[in-house]
């Protein structure tokens, strides 16, 4: 598994490489923005070693981890991304989550933590790949949403969408108990019960992230209870 390392600090990097070196993993380490999205789109197109999960830092020289993940994301790129952020950036961490990032750690961080989140959204991508190929072709209807629990695709009103993984798990829970009230801590244990690291505030930004990618009105909030998924149709 190869992890991108990108932050401009040397010796968080350094930290950082050791660690994930340790625990057998191949670390490729960028100092800017810029240039993990030049190695990025060059690794879409199948030229250097493929990235399975980016490490970034928000703030940058060049190119900033938020603007890094809007690019990876306008790109089609879905690849995991975790952000290292500073405690009094809210702002940043909570934009983040809604571009597309699967999690976030506030510096100063702990290296093990960092690790163990890492193995954690890992396990999630292999899991959702494994589930869809048990699945064979199965595909999951609900109004004008289509998912593809294969392939891991999506269809709305028959245009292809892009989800992440994290918002295609959340997506699928909720169509498969549609009209029911499920809290915050229901859609992970359905969606991820090996995640001990979502968390609520994460969940609601990625059903935030959901409302404005399916059918107008289909999650509704129920307050003091969570959400509930009802069908919508033209």
């Amino acid at each position: 598994m190869t992890v991108a390392l990108v932050d401009d600090e040397k010796n968080v990097r350094l930290a950082v490489r050791t660690a994930l070196a340790k625990e057998g993993f191949d670390v490729l380490e960028f100092a800017d923005g810029q240039q993990a999205f030049d190695y990025a789109v060059a690794a879409k197109l199948e030229k250097p070693k493929a990235i399975d999960i980016f490490v970034l830092d928000i703030m940058m020289p060049v190119m900033d981890g938020i603007t890094l993940l809007r690019r990876l994301r306008e790109s089609g790129i879905k690849t995991p991304v975790i952000f290292l952020t500073s405690r009094d950036e809210e702002f940043d961490k909570i934009l983040g989550l809604e571009l597309g990032a699967d999690d976030y750690l506030c510096k100063p961080f702990s290296i093990k933590e960092l690790v163990a989140r890492i193995h954690v959204i890992l396990r999630r991508c292999n899991a959702a790949d494994s589930a869809g190929q048990a699945k064979a072709s199965k595909i999951l209807k609900s109004g004008g949403i289509e998912l593809d629990l294969l392939s891991y695709t999506a269809k709305i009103y028959g245009k292809s969408a892009d989800f992440t993984v994290t918002e295609f798990r959340i997506l699928q829970s909720f169509i498969e108990h549609k009209n029911e009230v499920l809290s915050r801590e229901q859609l992970i244990e359905i969606a991820y019960p090996q995640d001990t690291y979502l968390n609520d505030r994460a969940v609601d930004c990625h059903i935030k992230r959901l409302r404005k990618k399916i059918p107008e009105n289909c999650i509704e909030t129920v307050y003091g209870l969570g959400y509930k998924y009802s069908e919508k149709t033209l």
